[in-house]
């Protein structure tokens, strides 16, 4: 079998330090990956792995370029606020009842109701708190309608900014990392002289530059 033949380190001229930066970076890092358990409500447990990494110091120095991380969609945030009210107000609408329970039953409907003559005193009262309680309704109705409408204009505006950060990380921040990816693949390191270099190129970079190497253009053409 051939040994396949590493270029020459530009800095010192030589091959025998030579590796390819992904070998290197794969020899100084550990992956590995750790079982987790949770129960949810309903008492099924689930189980995920998480993913661990152990890098030397040569490997945090070579780590590839990290993928930028997109923007969330707003209405992930705005499913979760809508179900955490929906649960607030089930859970103070029977609350609210309970001082209405507690005080009628020792005050009495008839010590305020109007006495009208000819009619019975549970109309009146079914007049009173229905009316009462329709009025409430309609107030309750009026002010979630408030709510909704702002609740709207501010999705939108949310949305319109998720559109704009999307579009700026779809045909920049993406296509930027890819490119990074692609030039950090073709890196070689000279452990001798600490340096990256790309064959083609023929210029060696230190190592603590190679960020800046696989992403900055300006950078590579004046390095």
């Amino acid at each position: 079998m051939n040994t396949p033949i590493l270029p020459t380190c530009p800095a010192c001229k030589q091959t025998d330090q030579v590796q390819k930066v992904t070998s290197t970076y794969g020899m100084n890092t550990k992956e590995w990956y750790e079982a987790r358990t949770s129960t949810d409500a309903d008492g099924h447990t689930h189980t995920y792995h998480e993913k661990h990494e152990a890098h030397t110091s040569l490997g945090l120095r070579l780590k590839p370029p990290q993928q930028p991380a997109g923007p969330t969609h707003p209405g992930l945030w705005y499913g979760i606020g809508v179900v955490f009210f929906f649960f607030i107000c089930s859970m103070l609408f029977p609350l609210l009842l309970i001082p209405f329970s507690l005080i009628l039953p020792f005050v009495g409907a008839t010590s305020f109701l109007p006495d009208i003559s000819g009619v019975p005193t549970w109309v009146v009262s079914i007049i009173v708190f229905g009316g009462a309680g329709l009025c409430g309704v309609v107030v309750v109705v009026a002010l979630l309608a408030w709510l909704g409408v702002k609740v709207k204009q501010r999705f939108d505006r949310d949305l319109a900014n998720y559109k704009s950060k999307k579009a700026v990380y779809d045909n920049e921040d993406q296509p930027r990392w890819q490119r990074a990816m692609e030039r950090w693949n073709q890196l070689y390191y000279c452990m001798r002289d600490e340096t990256v270099f790309i064959p083609a190129e023929n210029r060696a970079i230190k190592v603590d530059d190679m960020e800046k190497y696989v992403y900055d253009p300006l950078f590579r053409s004046l390095a």
